[in-house]
Order: C-alpha cells, then sequence, then structure tokens
C-alpha cells in the first residue's frame, strides 16, 4: 500500500519533511478548505508555515526573526501556548495549536489568512506579530471587515 502511514489518532493531511525534506499535502483536504474558508484550517497554510519555521534549522515555532522581535515573538507565542493549555477550547485557535511551539505557529498562521478579523479581535499581540512578520494585514482587507465598513444604503434596511 503506498502513502504515508500512522498510528497517530489524528489524520495525517499534511506533512513538511525536514528543512530541505518535501512537503507533502492530501489533495482532498485542500480542497476542503477551499470549499470551507469559514472553518479556518487550510493544510497548505499549515506545512508552508513549518517550512517557513524550519529556514533556521529547527520546527520551534520562531522562523527567522530580526534580533529585535525575538524577545517579544517568545514572550507572546510562549503566552499564547500556556493560555492554550490551561484555559477553555479556543474558537479561533483551534486545539491542535497547545501541542506544541510550531503547531502553534501553524495553526496561527491559518487563523491569520483564513480568520483573519477573528485572530486580530481575540488575539491582538499574536496578529500583530504574524502581520509584521508576513507583512500584511489580511483583517484590514478581508470582506467581513470591508462589509462592516461599508456606507449602508438606509433604502435596503
Amino acid at each position: 500500500m503506498a502513502g504515508t502511514r500512522s498510528d497517530d489518532p489524528l489524520a495525517i493531511v499534511g506533512q513538511a519533511a525536514g528543512e530541505r525534506g518535501p512537503l507533502l499535502i492530501a489533495w482532498d483536504a485542500v480542497l476542503v478548505a477551499v470549499a470551507h474558508p469559514e472553518r479556518g484550517e487550510h493544510v497548505v497554510l499549515h506545512e508552508f508555515a513549518h517550512k517557513l519555521d524550519m529556514l533556521d534549522g529547527d520546527a520551534d515555532g520562531m522562523p527567522p526573526l530580526a534580533a529585535g522581535v525575538r524577545s517579544r515573538w517568545v514572550e507572546v507565542f510562549d503566552a499564547e501556548l500556556d493560555r492554550l493549555r490551561s484555559g477553555p477550547v479556543d474558537a479561533v485557535l483551534r486545539e491542535y495549536a497547545a501541542t506544541d511551539l510550531a503547531e502553534l505557529f501553524a495553526v496561527a498562521t491559518e487563523a491569520f489568512f483564513c480568520a483573519p478579523t477573528a485572530l486580530a479581535a481575540g488575539r491582538h499581540e499574536l496578529y500583530g506579530l504574524l502581520r509584521d512578520f508576513y507583512r500584511q494585514d489580511p483583517a484590514s482587507s478581508s470582506a467581513e471587515t470591508r462589509q462592516r465598513d461599508e456606507p449602508r444604503d438606509e433604502r435596503m434596511a
């Protein structure tokens, strides 16, 4: 039987194999992500976040960062991981983010691009770090934000 097999209780829908290894993605998981962006899960974004994380050799939740950002990144990501592990289930960062810092970065990346307004509203500091890292602000340009900010035609109310 071909393919990747695991005894893990979660289905494997993607894998970033080492710093220079291949990126494996289950096509059916991509189709689900595209068909249901409201779920905030996107295997392509998740696995590419792991590849970015590995650019410095380790999958540790800290991609290559400017020296002035590292301490703030550690502070915010450590606090988020502690919060996820000790608090109730999070509506934006799914339970898998509590696995470790590498998974937190990957799941937060999914939320950043798939549910940016929710992440910005609930996890402002985390959103700000990701906004600066990815050099874009999807919450300010999301359809949800545009719809909320557009002038209403009172005749339609």
